[in-house]
């Protein structure tokens, strides 16, 4: 009983797991150490994934293999030196707990646990220029930054003397205003966004001028569309004197003859009815003596 304690013993001493952390950004490449001992011969090499240890690079007997899973394969390295393994081109399925099991020839074991985090990097920042003015030669210019990143924090830097800035911030960024006159120009202002040891940043060179508006101009039509419409109308110039021929083909008699008939009771009905009107002269000279 007592050498089996002391066994057991042993075997806990030999196979000390810890857990590492380490974090890798998308799209690039990370390495996960194995820890093993820099005076370590190593003669296995496993690294697992999941609760049933699913392996995905192995070094056993001086043979190496690192396309043993499917969505690892071609983006591991293995190092068979230090045991260390190389993930590339990092995705977000990427980022769990990894395990690897150690032995060196003299049979020493070892057994270490990487906790894997995989984020993207910061993103520059998003700058909103609004300028108000000129008025009497001077402007207002109010620049927003904000960044689709959470948990940044913005700064602002102007490379321009005698600018007067003021500073506001928000939940969803950081604005300045800034005055400005016509004369000044490469008035630079710079937003940075950082997140931990990340920073990034994006600079903008507002202007203090006036911009004579733009006078609308009639895009000219492209051939094709020239050529459609001068096929329209040919066709509509075609269709009606087709529809006028077909009308005096077939009704051509009928036709004339209502236009005779016209002619007949227009003149008729005019010459009644300035037959019955007395004229202005005799109308003038009735009420006269009237």
């Amino acid at each position: 009983m007592r050498l089996q304690v002391i066994w057991i013993t042993i075997l806990q001493a030999a196979m000390v797991e810890s857990l590492i952390e380490v974090s890798g950004y998308l799209g690039d490449n990370v390495t996960l150490p194995s820890g093993a001992g820099a005076s370590w011969n190593l003669s296995k090499i496993e690294w697992s994934i999941l609760t049933n240890n699913t392996w995905i690079a192995t070094y056993r007997s001086g043979r190496k293999n690192i396309e043993r899973f499917y969505r690892y394969k071609g983006r591991l390295s293995l190092n068979t030196t230090t045991g260390d393994l190389t993930i590339h081109n990092l995705s977000r399925k990427d980022a769990m707990d990894y395990s690897v099991d150690l032995e060196n020839v003299k049979g020493q074991n070892r057994a270490n646990k990487i906790k894997l985090t995989v984020t993207e990097r910061l993103q520059k920042p998003i700058i909103e220029v609004t300028v108000y003015g000129p008025t009497e030669g001077n402007c207002a210019v109010r620049l927003r930054c904000s960044s689709d990143d959470q948990g940044v924090n913005f700064t602002w830097r102007v490379k321009l003397p005698n600018v007067i800035v003021y500073n506001t911030q928000d939940h969803y960024g950081s604005s300045v205003v800034a005055l400005l006159n016509t004369t000044q120009s490469g008035a630079e202002f710079i937003c940075t966004s950082s997140r931990q040891k990340e920073n990034n940043s994006r600079s903008v060179f507002p202007e203090c001028s006036v911009k004579p508006p733009l006078t609308p101009t009639a895009s000219p039509l492209s051939p094709e569309k020239r050529c459609r419409y001068g096929v329209t109308v040919f066709g509509g110039v075609i269709l009606g004197l087709f529809l006028s021929a077909a009308v005096m083909f077939f009704f051509g008699d009928q036709i004339k003859a209502a236009w005779e008939f016209i002619k007949a009771t227009s003149g008729n009905i005019m010459s009644t009815r300035f037959s019955c009107l007395p004229t202005i002269s005799h109308v003038q000279v009735s009420r006269r003596t009237a």
